[in-house]
This record gives C-alpha cells, structure tokens and sequence, in this order.
C-alpha cells in the first residue's frame, strides 16, 4: 500500500474517575489525504479533514470515533491544538495483503 506520511500520533479518548485523558500511541507509515472546503450557504463555514488509510502493518491500535489524530509523531501527552477528530472508521482487514487496511476520516 502507498503512504505519503513516516508516522502518525493518535490520542485514544478515555475516561478515569469521570475525567477524559488521553492515551497516546504511535503508528507507522500512513496514506494521509488532507482536504479543505467550506459548507455552502451563508455562513461560509470551514470544512477542513483528512481521510487516513492506515495499512494493517502500522495498525498497532486501530483508532475509533472521538480520538484525535495527527499527521506526524508528536510527544506531547495532550493532543495539539491541529490534532483532528476521528468521525468514521472503517475496517478493510480482508482480501489480499497488500491493501489490507483501516479507513479513518477525521474533521
């Protein structure tokens, strides 16, 4: 599978005593698409993600919805103010290995 990016950094949302942290993993290299846009009407309201297609190989831990993710390695244990928030994920971990892989898009 193509990836265009050495790493990510994904901050896993999770609650203790009521309190959200965040735990953060590293993956390995990923396909990251970024895409800019605005909502149409008169508000002109940014509508910036990204699609990430993290191949099974780097999938150390397969992000779900409410994470944040970022493009790169990031050692911070909060996530940055860039850091986006996954929206969808989807799991394509069948048929041939060479596309085996996870969809994430994020806002």
């Amino acid at each position: 599978m193509f990836t265009n990016r050495k790493a990510c950094t994904v901050y896993e949302k999770t609650a203790i005593n009521r309190e959200h942290i965040y735990v953060r993993h590293t993956l390995g290299a990923v396909y990251w698409q970024s895409s800019q846009g605005q909502r149409s009407g008169s508000d002109r309201i940014p509508d910036n993600g990204a699609l990430v297609l993290i191949p099974e190989s780097s999938a150390k831990y397969v992000p779900k919805v409410g994470d944040r993710i970022v493009d790169r390695i990031i050692g911070d244990e909060r996530p940055p103010d860039c850091a986006l928030t996954v929206m969808q994920v989807r799991d394509f971990r069948y048929g041939s290995p060479g596309v085996r892989h996870i969809e994430v898009t994020a806002k």
